[in-house]
């Protein structure tokens, strides 16, 4: 982290001379003193965040930080801020919007505004929208200004003349003497450049946090360079162990102040007054961190004391949430839902939830939900697993730091029917089915083999069926269903050889040999294993019968009747269909009002020799059996149909119109075979 030292003013009076970082020893630059006189009046804040959707964990994002982002503004907004102004800055792909807010006047609009930014942009252009945003901010003597930049990204702008060295540039010339610049890396490494450029600077400095984790704008390493002191004589400061605190001076505003606890790790800081501190008395404290410096300005709001009898308010404080339903139905059966509406009261409350038992789930609209006082955001309840009279009960975390504990939800053991009774009822009249159909002798008269390799056997009255898985090697049908009429009626299996090839002579003492021999039985293996399985079926003790193939043109599931048994005959190939003669095709050629009939011949055919125009020369067809056929297609032609486009090759469907684009003109054809028109006729 680069530390943050005491500011570096622009102008060099005497007293200020005296105080630069330059000229000063390393006692003198331990010792705390207000930079210049007088001190600021006013403080503003301004916000740039980025709202590319890596921060909604769209993208490249690692996380959805952004809701917890927006509960963080407003946390340390309603813990910090001194009156003045707060502004809110946007960018993605350059700077993207710029509202102005007085504080706090208008703090429930700049609530709204908050909660209203979607992080929906494409690119993270940093540079350029830093040092866009820095050039429009104006000097203001009498303000002290903190620059938030809130990031989860790294520059991704291509045109790279914005660099962190011009961003800087343009924020110093319109720095006042209080002034601080903090660059949050949320999840991600803070680039080199950034922390090389920062560490040259008294008025910069670099933080990252861990992935998931938003910023606390209360604490020693983000706190805005005014803060406000509340009438209890306090001030927000979360510091860690081994902080030490110093004023600038005992006294401020004609009252002694010291701190009372000026050492040690805590959230707030308590001052001890002696007299009284006007209201708008500016003190200056000094603090030494462990790992650097820190400067800021004390504004007292109120005088403190408050005068005696008069009653001191109360400083803003976050909101809480308020259960709207309490009497919500908490006895919940498996699987149940119960909703609770909650609401925001006493101001904005970030809300998430905090942990569930394994019994029940618990479920917010987003995983970080961010209200303003008055809003409500429902909580469901699911049971998973609860057990009757087990209760569960989740927690939520509100502000990223206290928890708030739900009521407690009861499950309910439902109500177990014995119905399984009724599942018996229609057990009888399976049985009486099963004994009708399978009751009676069973008479086969064929079997039939399928690609499981399973044998069933068929009998043709009752058209029942028996199934058996096929043996290994031999199955004897008989003893297979237990049948002696069908002993002797052998299923078997094989794996037919292969074709030999020539030997080749083995020899130990060569090595091309020893690798050819190699080879060869590799390659047998090869061949062996890509044969086919097949089956024969043959009478025992007879010639053997048919073969069957295991492929798709096989006769598998063919019925093989042996009832009474006949050697199965050779299968002879059924003698082929004669060829059937080409169709005569009729194309119409239509152009505009101009329509041709045309009968085509049995050869490759150019339809511009066909219907004398040029426009379609390169467009060839060709009768064939059953069909017209496209043989080539000129270069930028397309021929079309409503549904599809054809190509060379493709066969074109008959009693359709076809759209012919071509360099020459569009042209539309009708293709049709001449006995559905003689049909169409009659």
């Amino acid at each position: 982290m680069a530390p943050l030292v005491r500011p570096r003013p622009r102008s060099a009076g005497p007293l200020l001379a005296a105080l630069c970082l330059g000229s000063l020893g390393e006692a003198a630059a331990q010792a705390c003193v207000l930079p210049s006189s007088p001190p600021p009046s006013r403080s503003r804040v301004v916000f740039i965040l980025d709202t590319s959707g890596s921060m909604q964990g769209l993208g490249d994002g690692r996380a959805n930080i952004f809701a917890r982002v927006q509960g963080a503004i407003l946390r340390g907004m309603r813990a910090a801020q001194a009156p003045g102004s707060v502004e809110l800055l946007t960018f993605d792909k350059g700077p993207r919007q710029r509202r102005s807010f007085a504080w706090p006047s208008q703090r429930g609009e700049f609530e709204r505004a908050v909660n209203g930014i979607r992080a929906d942009g494409s690119n993270t252009w940093l540079y350029t929208s830093m040092q866009s945003m820095f050039a429009s901010l104006q000097s203001r003597d009498d303000t002290a200004t903190t620059v938030y930049v809130l990031t989860d990204g790294i520059d991704n702008n291509p045109d790279r003349a914005a660099t962190i060295a011009t961003a800087l540039a343009a924020f110093n010339v319109t720095r006042g003497n209080f002034d601080k610049l903090y660059y949050v890396g949320l999840g991600v490494q803070v680039p080199a450049e950034v922390k090389a450029q920062f560490a040259q600077t008294t008025f910069a400095q670099a933080v990252e946090l861990p992935l998931n984790t938003p910023p606390d704008l209360t604490s020693a390493l983000l706190l805005p360079g005014m803060v406000n002191v509340s009438p209890d004589a306090s001030f927000p400061f979360r510091r860690p162990q081994g902080t030490r605190l110093s004023l600038e001076s005992g006294n401020v505003g004609g009252g002694q102040v010291t701190i009372l606890n000026p050492e040690g790790a805590g959230d707030r800081v308590k001052l001890g007054i002696q007299g009284s501190v006007p209201a708008g008395s500016v003190g200056y404290v000094c603090a030494d961190l462990p790992d650097g410096e820190q400067r800021l300005l004390l504004r007292f709001e109120q005088t403190t004391p408050p005068p005696s009898g008069a009653p001191a308010p109360q400083p803003p404080a976050l909101g809480t949430l308020r259960l709207l339903n309490p009497d919500f139905r908490r006895e919940l059966k498996r699987g149940e839902k119960a909703v609770l509406r909650y609401q925001a009261v006493n101001g904005p409350v970030t809300v998430e939830v905090a942990q569930a038992p394994g019994e029940i789930t618990a479920q917010l609209p987003d995983t970080v939900v961010s209200l303003l006082e008055g809003q409500q955001v429902e909580l469901t309840l699911t049971d998973l697993t609860l057990r009757g009279g087990q209760q569960a009960a989740p927690s939520l975390r509100l502000n990223n730091a206290a928890t708030q504990a739900v009521p407690a939800v009861v499950g309910v053991e439902p109500v177990r029917r014995n119905w399984w009774w009724l599942l018996l009822l229609p057990v009888p009249l399976l049985l009486l089915l099963w004994w009708r159909r399978e009751g009676g002798p069973f008479e086969p008269y064929a079997l039939s083999v399928d690609r499981a390799l399973r044998i069933t056997l068929h009998e043709r009255a009752t058209g029942r069926r028996r199934s058996r898985p096929a043996r290994r090697d031999l199955s004897d049908v008989g003893a297979l269903f237990r049948m002696p009429g069908l002993r002797g009626i052998v299923l078997e299996r094989y794996q037919p050889d292969i074709a030999p090839e020539d030997e080749v002579v083995l020899d130990n003492s060569d090595a091309n040999s020893i690798r050819d021999y190699a080879a060869q039985r590799g390659r047998r293996a090869l061949r062996l294993q890509a044969q086919p399985e097949r089956l024969r079926l043959h009478k025992d003790t007879q010639p053997e019968g048919t073969f069957l193939e295991l492929q798709e043109t096989l006769a598998l599931g063919q019925l093989y009747v042996f009832t009474p048994y006949e050697p199965p005959r050779a299968r002879v190939r059924p003698a082929a269909p004669p060829p059937e003669p080409p169709i005569e095709v009729i194309v119409t050629l239509l152009r505009g009002v101009a329509m041709q009939d045309l009968e085509l011949p049995l050869e490759d055919v150019d339809l511009a020799d066909v219907f004398a125009e040029e426009g379609l020369r390169g467009l060839v067809v060709r009768r064939e059996p059953g069909l017209l056929r496209l043989r080539a297609l000129a270069a930028g032609m397309r021929l079309r149909h409503i549904s599809r486009e054809f190509g060379p090759g493709d066969a074109l469907p008959l009693a359709v119109m076809l759209d012919l684009a071509a360099p020459g003109g569009t042209f539309q054809l009708r293709v049709r075979d001449k006995a559905s028109m003689s049909r169409m006729r009659r």
